[in-house]
């Protein structure tokens, strides 16, 4: 995500983003939510939900944070493989999940009515019964249920 949408400047060359694909990546967000639509981020969806509704963003976890895990090569118990993190969190959301090394935000949902969340890893990337992973399961199958209580609403 461009830094120039959470008020900073690329520390480098290769991290300046797009900002066109960020703004209209943003637009969607805002019309989703706003037509009642169930949203789900994955990875860079989380940051940009962050970044639409005000938050910031570490440019480069490790060159921001040392110390930090690396997050581009985890697979503890999540299938991450980012640079970027949540540095301040958007208004009107809360933190569902941390890093328990480092305390990198690694899943957050807006409060209030509606289902608006995202998470930093990959629940796609899951190997369905692999021990050594998080088992995503629920989280698809909470946003799958706001789905279908959206469709029934209409």
């Amino acid at each position: 995500v461009a830094p120039q949408h959470y008020g900073e400047v690329p520390l480098h060359a290769d991290w300046h983003g797009d900002r066109v694909r960020d703004l209209y990546e943003m637009e969607l967000i805002r019309a989703f939510v706003a037509a009642g639509k169930p949203v789900f981020g994955i990875c860079r969806g989380l940051q940009l939900l962050n970044v639409t509704y005000g938050g910031t963003l570490l440019q480069d976890i490790s060159t921001q944070r040392p110390g930090a895990l690396d997050h581009r090569l985890s697979r503890a118990t999540t299938n991450s493989i980012h640079h970027q993190g949540i540095n301040d969190l958007a208004a009107g959301f809360v933190v569902e999940a941390r890093c328990p090394d480092d305390g990198t935000v690694e899943a957050i949902r807006r409060a209030g009515p509606g289902f608006v969340a995202g998470v930093q890893w990959h629940p796609e990337f899951h190997r369905p019964g692999d021990p050594a992973t998080l088992d995503d399961a629920p989280i698809l199958q909470d946003f799958l249920t706001a789905c279908s209580l959206a469709r029934g609403a209409r």
